[in-house]
């Protein structure tokens, strides 16, 4: 008896010891990896960015169509897209080709500029003519932004520059073709990549639900070479990954739902608005039906109302009125709340996308404009290395072997590589403030013109050219300006006559 019992005081403090030993151990881990009630539905096992797409790229693409179809605050991100990365100019090219002293071809430069400016034009940027250069920017964004990548082909087109582009819809990619081939390349969701992970090929399919190509032998994939295909997306997560995200994953369900919730208390309220009521007849006299009115013993109930007008009801009878409460007082308030997480998951300010300047100050603007304005500048940078750049260098060497560039030499062509894109600027919302900021950095050597300009989505070059051009039209025409009084906080000068300044 007493052997026994030490054997079970000692094996109690056993387990007693053990249990202390785990609790300090899960202390002293990652709270987000615990696994309990509260975080059984959480997701434990980590998968790769490509297996994630292969099963639900598909079905998040055709939410996010749906969305830009019929969701307002959807279509409104997308025009901001179009709006802020490519603007009401586009990305504008501009050539920087040197000579051997290290100063600018201009006359080079400009006869690049202006062939370039010409292939532009829709009859020749677009193999079906329906694009400019600038309505390829901004499909481009729109699609990137919706469908999360963009599939274009570089086509050998009859024009003078012998180069147009072709979009297709990612549909012709096919998820479920996957596959390793007999060289060891093996086929991700329709893309053919080597042992590097590198794009070698493209299997494009017709999609099944376009009407022309519903017959199975139609529907045959066909190999088009990398070097023609522009299939560009965002990489973040996974340098293997060869798909691109819709923009708007997790920020789908929730602009759902709430259109869902907006259409629900718009149908209450319409209800809301019809104010009704109900006759209840006296016990024994209950509704039996339609029956003839000649026939029946009912009273004539009052079914018009007019102002101030009084009625009084049969013996018996009682009125019961149906007035729902809607719309909801809260319905604001938890449609803001819903949207702002929405435009977080957008990336983008929540008083942009909403259209709503309750409460905002220019302070607050600011301070929300400079984040997001950051956020657009990124897309804008990004835009120009994997879609402007490659485009033009497509277009560069087939314009120069097709002679549209005129006698040019191999080197020639190689300094023409050398360009800057111009991306659109912003104005602000308080831009005399901005504009004696400016001044007063430049009069510090904090900031250059040129710079101040391109933040404008301008051009220092072209900007001088036009004031130059401008004061020699003056001239010539006997116009003297006379010169206002300087917004204050801007430095003043002197008139052409010398006046003193104020």
């Amino acid at each position: 008896m007493i052997s026994l019992g030490i054997s079970t005081i000692v094996t109690e403090g056993t387990k007693r010891a053990n249990r202390e030993q785990k609790r300090k151990a899960l202390k002293r881990r990652y709270q987000a990896a615990r696994r309990d009630r509260l975080t059984a539905d959480w997701e434990s096992v980590p998968t790769s960015q490509n297996w994630e797409l292969r099963y639900s790229l598909r079905t998040l693409r055709a939410r996010a169509r749906a969305l830009a179809r019929n969701n307002s605050h959807f279509k409104k991100f997308l025009s901001m897209c179009r709006t802020n990365v490519v603007g009401p100019a586009g990305i504008k090219l501009q050539v920087r080709a040197t000579d051997l002293r290290g100063e600018l071809d201009e006359a080079l430069n400009k006869r690049v500029e202006k062939a370039f400016k010409e292939w532009a034009y829709p009859e020749n940027a677009s193999v079906t003519g329906k694009l400019s250069w600038r309505d390829q920017q901004l499909l481009f964004v729109t699609t990137l932004a919706r469908d999360g990548e963009v599939l274009a082909r570089e086509i050998a087109a009859d024009n003078p520059f012998g180069y147009a582009l072709k979009f297709y819809d990612v549909n012709w990619l096919d998820e479920n073709y996957n596959d390793t081939l007999a060289s060891g390349n093996r086929v991700i969701m329709s893309i053919e990549v080597d042992a590097l992970d590198r794009p070698v090929a493209y299997w494009l399919t017709p999609p099944p639900t376009e009407y022309q190509f519903r017959s199975l032998e139609i529907r045959q994939r066909t190999r088009i070479p990398a070097s023609e295909i522009i299939h560009k997306f965002l990489v973040f997560e996974d340098e293997a990954q060869v798909r691109g995200v819709p923009w708007g994953h997790t920020a789908m369900l929730d602009l759902h739902m709430l259109k869902g919730y907006a259409e629900a208390e718009v149908v209450a309220a319409r209800i809301g608005a019809s104010k009704m009521g109900f006759f209840v007849p006296p016990e024994g006299d209950e509704f039996a039906g339609d029956v003839d009115e000649e026939e029946s013993e009912r009273p004539e109930l009052m079914t018009d109302v007019s102002p101030g007008q009084f009625d009084e009801l049969p013996p018996g009878y009682e009125v019961k009125t149906f007035d729902p409460q809607h719309p909801n007082a809260q319905v604001a308030a938890f449609v803001k709340v819903i949207l702002r997480t929405a435009a977080a998951g957008l990336d983008v300010s929540y008083f942009s996308m909403a259209e709503d300047l309750e409460g905002v100050n220019y302070s607050s603007a600011r301070i929300g404009l400079l984040s997001e304005r950051d956020v657009w500048r990124g897309l804008q940078a990004w835009m120009i290395v994997h879609f402007c750049r490659p485009v033009y260098l497509g277009w560069l060497e087939s314009a120069w072997l097709s002679g549209a560039l005129g006698d040019l030499r191999a080197r020639d062509v190689a300094r023409l590589k050398e360009v800057l894109w111009q991306p659109r600027g912003w104005t602000w919302v308080d831009p005399l403030k901005e504009v004696q900021a400016h001044v007063t950095a430049i009069d510090n050597a904090l900031e250059s013109r040129t710079d101040v300009v391109a933040e404008g989505g301008g051009d220092f070059d072209e900007l001088t050219t036009t004031i130059q051009r401008e004061q020699k039209t003056l001239e010539q025409k006997g116009i003297k300006l006379q010169k206002e009084k300087p917004a204050k906080g801007l430095p003043a000068g002197e008139d052409d006559e010398g006046a003193e300044e104020e």
